[in-house]
């Protein structure tokens, strides 16, 4: 017993319940009030509600000659401490805010932070009632099964790693009850392998259901609980193909359901566990190796989708799952772009008919089914049989008292060599206890079991599954056949979402357990029901089309409403991509799609860096939208963003020969869309280094901005003919381009102009008549621009051209200074993208103060930069600064790269107009004649060689 509190006149004053809270997880206190039986009191109160003076005075003082009295007391204690703790006559109440009444309203990760301990640990209280330690006791257990609940939920959500220790958390949460045999088998699943929870876990297990199972009888041999029933041969071939160092690939082939999902999320589990860089890519429904990389993108949040940006940002040993590659068109141009990442090992999982010819270099795993006990299999060998344990598992989950026993063995036994061990024919059939018994399960299943033979046999129990699907299918009330055909029209949901799918949350709960649908990707609530019974579902929707037109418009509207609602490049975008591609057919053929949707979406794909998979996406759409007459404004947004894409994608063939059609057709008609295959068509031109032509082109789409009053698609494209006219040198029309865009400069509001002058100031750097100090004015003004805008590429920008305009006028220490700046402010912002500027203007700043040695250094790291290769720019500037210091030891060679880089047309003229000065300085009696053409890859391994 604590000591009474000291009197409110000597060290504590009376305090109020608005400043007080009353804590009873880990233990029982009250601000600085110690008083056991007192505070007891408002925390019956504060749980239980209003409640009798006589009822409280039975619980605590069951013994005492007068409870009243006693109850009187510890009221008059309490109350001195805090007057308004507790009030009323006959009924008492209280306002005292209580930890443990407030867990209960939370969810998730704040319920697991608030359990500080178990309710009323070690509660020693003399002479009160058996009726109050059931009642403390019951509450220790209720509060702790509900943290222990929504720990469980938090480690189904979460990835591997942290699943483990969500896992271990839930198992020891000090308060909670022995665990049931049904939250053990989910913690097992979660747990680290090899550690001391799952041995933990697998004795208590054996334990509880060795004796649930024997009922009486001789201990029935049992192997271990695993999380994957009959696959750990399969996994351990897996995890011991994944360990060596290198690169390779594993197909992983099956018919659906047969588990290769399941296997795909154990190794993902398993080497998550073991540190190995491994990430799980859900490829259901991809028909491209190019959406292949925008979701592996998502995964790795990469910078852009494209394989080259995928090798970067995936370290060397790296495992990559693409599970569920059954739509993929060409899986040879998918292997292509694989080979191209060498350190990295794959495992494909999918239908072998989808997944090509598996090289003798592949690791091949073909899965069938479980294994099933042989016809005269004793009880005992029925129960180490993995088809047999995955159907008594997943019956236990239907029927809690279900387990196997002498009596139905061979109806198990019998029912797993018929549905020929197919896991989700198995679990389908398990479902079926909800309706039936045993024996008409097995019953049903053995007179249809004609129907599971085909002539060539049925060794995967493909028929089995139809046979189980079609089954379940019917013992589904109609609300819920309706329920999982308006989920069929999407690709995946996010439980939230679907009330506004027209599916409530007690038949996503039914359908769970009815093993339609299932959580597919570790760490997300996101459901889809099983691919695999994609076939069913297809089959029952034809007679109901009225209902799934339905789905197919609310679903269509629910996407398409949140996706137009977001900037276009906002990642939330991404886990729905799938569902936004499904509904934007369905709007496409419902005539509900809109220009500005299609506008949006190719902006969300070119914002996002997915240039090759949203020009997949869109020149599908595109020919839906002419195969069903579309309005001819979506025909042409969709076939310019499909151009557009392909150009930013690399594609130049496929960009400039979609606008070539598009030109000659009737689309082009409409001013607006020519005007954006013009600039689509002369950006394709400047890739291919055909200059003229796309000054030719761009002044077109010019033309017609200027026509159309499109005033911002004017200024663009005047800056990308100022960019061309920049590489041709005409520097009169130059001339005249930047006054016209200078001029409407004054009346765009200062963030607009910002951009514009930044542009403009890169390409007066580049000029040969320049007004150096006005520059440098305009480079220190852009600087402070950004950085009281918090424009962090608006700053560096001017920053790096400070730098280059000090180090063109001599003014070393001014560079340094510029070049200081640009570092502290990219390592305040983790911003990398200025490390090849810098490492180049380092280069020509230590050229200039001669020293060599530092210059060459500089240059090797440069060298080593993704940005250098990608940028000819880069490149070229890097020849023209070491060029004089190669020159001594490659002469031939320097003077060749030189000419070639003087003739290139994909060459900026100034550098062009460097490299044939620096020719004539180098060498009085070269001239820059005709040369082969600039081979930049060549370039690069030479520039690796000399100044290694």
């Amino acid at each position: 017993m604590s000591k009474p509190p000291a009197s409110p006149s000597s060290k504590v004053r009376p305090v109020t319940a608005s400043t007080l809270r009353l804590h009873t997880l880990g233990g029982l206190s009250l601000g600085e009030f110690r008083k056991v039986k007192s505070l007891l009191l408002p925390v019956i109160v504060a749980l239980d509600g209003p409640t009798t003076r006589r009822h409280l005075a039975a619980l605590l003082w069951p013994r005492a000659a007068k409870p009243e009295a006693s109850l009187r007391v510890a009221l008059h204690a309490l109350r001195e401490y805090c007057p308004d703790a507790l009030w009323g006559e006959e009924r008492l109440s209280t306002g005292l805010p209580c930890d443990a009444a407030e867990l209960l309203t939370l969810r998730g990760a704040a319920a697991e932070r608030a359990y500080t301990g178990a309710f009323l640990p070690d509660l020693n209280v003399p002479d009160v009632s058996a009726e109050f330690e059931e009642w403390a006791e019951g509450w220790r257990q209720r509060l702790a099964r509900h943290v222990q609940s929504e720990t469980l939920l938090l480690a189904e959500r979460s990835d591997p790693a942290q699943a483990a220790r969500w896992a271990a958390r839930a198992y020891d949460l000090p308060g909670a009850p022995p665990a049931e045999p049904d939250t053990l088998r989910r913690l097992l699943a979660l747990s680290a392998p090899a550690s001391a929870l799952e041995a933990a876990l697998r004795t208590e297990l054996r334990d509880l259901t060795g004796r649930r199972a024997t009922d009486g009888v001789r201990p029935v041999r049992r192997t271990p609980h695993t999380r994957m029933l009959g696959r750990e041969a399969e996994l351990d071939t897996l995890l011991a193909w994944a360990t060596p160092a290198g690169g390779g690939t594993a197909v992983v082939t099956g018919p659906g359901g047969i588990g290769k999902s399941t296997l795909a999320r154990a190794l993902l589990r398993e080497l998550t566990v073991l540190g190995r860089p491994v990430f799980l890519v859900d490829a259901e429904g991809v028909t491209h190796a190019s959406e292949v990389a925008a979701r592996l993108a998502s995964v790795l949040q990469a910078p852009a989708a494209t394989w080259a940006a995928l090798g970067t940002a995936l370290v060397p040993g790296s495992v990559v799952l693409l599970d569920g590659l059954d739509s993929l068109d060409d899986p040879e141009e998918l292997r292509g772009h694989l080979d191209t990442l060498p350190q990295v090992r794959w495992v494909l999982t999918g239908r072998r008919s989808r997944l090509g010819r598996a090289p003798d270099s592949d690791l091949l795993l073909a899965l069938a089914g479980l294994e099933r006990p042989a016809a005269e299999a004793s009880w005992l060998d029925v129960g180490v049989c993995s088809a047999a344990q995955l159907f008594v598992r997943e019956a236990a989950r239907v029927r809690r008292d279900f387990a196997l026993s002498p009596q139905n063995a061979a109806l198990v036994a019998s029912l797993t060599r018929r549905l020929m061990g197919h896991p989700l024919a198995l679990t389908l059939a398990a479902s079926w206890l909800r309706r039936e018994d045993l024996q008409a399960v097995h019953d049903r299943v053995l007179q249809d079991a004609g129907a599971l033979r085909t002539e060539g046999g049925d060794g995967d129990g493909r028929r089995g599954l139809q046979l189980a699907a079609a089954r379940s299918w019917a013992l589904l009330s109609p609300a819920l056949q309706a329920a999982a055909l308006r989920l069929s029209v999407g690709a995946d949901f996010d439980p939230a979402d679907a009330p506004a799918l027209g599916v409530d949350s007690e038949a996503v709960d039914a359908l769970l357990q009815h093993a339609f649908l299932e959580a597919h990707q570790p760490g997300s609530e996101r459901l889809r029901l099983y691919p695999a019974l994609g076939g069913l579902l297809r089959e029952q929707g034809q007679a109901h089309p009225a209902l799934l037109r339905e789905a197919r418009r609310t679903h269509a509207e629910l996407h398409l409403q949140r996706f137009l609602a977001r900037a276009p490049e906002d990642p939330a975008t991404d886990p729905e991509r799938a569902n936004l591609t499904l509904a934007m057919h369905a709007a496409l053929r419902a005539g509900t799609l809109t220009p500005a949707a299609a506008e949006h979406l190719l902006a969300h794909y070119d914002r996002r860096g997915m240039h090759a998979a949203g020009m997949e996406t869109l020149l599908t759409l595109s020919e839906l939208a002419e195969a069903s007459g579309a309005e001819p404004a979506l025909q042409a947004a969709l076939q310019v963003g499909s151009m557009w894409l392909a150009y930013r994608a690399g594609r130049l063939l496929d960009a400039q020969t979609l606008a070539g059609v598009f030109l000659q057709g009737p689309l082009a008609a409409d001013p607006g869309s020519r005007m954006k295959v013009l600039n689509t068509l002369a950006s394709v031109r400047g890739e291919q280094g055909q200059m003229r032509a796309s000054a030719e082109l761009l002044g077109q789409a010019l033309a017609l901005a200027v026509t159309l009053g499109d005033a911002v698609r004017e200024r663009f494209y005047r800056m990308n003919l100022l960019t061309v006219l920049s590489f041709l040198g005409e520097e009169a029309e130059l001339q005249r381009q930047l006054a016209e865009l200078e001029a409407g400069l004054r009346d765009l509001p200062e963030a607009h102009s910002w951009p514009l002058r930044e542009r403009l100031l890169t390409l007066r750097t580049h000029m040969t008549q320049v007004d150096l100090p006005g520059l440098q004015q305009e480079a220190r003004a852009l600087a402070a621009a950004g950085a009281r805008s918090g424009e962090v590429r608006l700053q560096l920008a001017g920053l790096l051209c400070a730098a280059r305009l000090a180090l063109r006028q001599g003014e070393g220490r001014a560079a340094q200074d510029a070049m200081a700046e640009v570092r502290r402010v990219t390592a305040k912002v983790q911003d990398n993208t200025a490390g090849v500027e810098l490492l180049l203007l380092d280069v020509q700043l230590a050229y200039a103060r001669g020293r060599a040695p530092q210059a060459r250094r500089s240059a090797r790291q440069a060298l080593q930069q993704p940005r250098l290769r990608e940028n000819p720019w880069n490149l070229i500037e890097l020849l023209c600064l070491t060029a004089p210091d190669l020159y001594r030891q490659d002469p031939a060679a320097t003077l060749a790269f030189l000419c070639a880089a003087a003739h290139a047309p994909q060459v900026h003229m100034g550098q062009r107009q460097q490299a044939a000065e620096l020719i004539r300085t180098l060498h009085a009696d070269a001239t820059p004649g005709p040369t082969a053409p600039l081979d930049l890859n060549a370039l690069h391994r030479w520039l690796q060689t000399q100044l290694g």
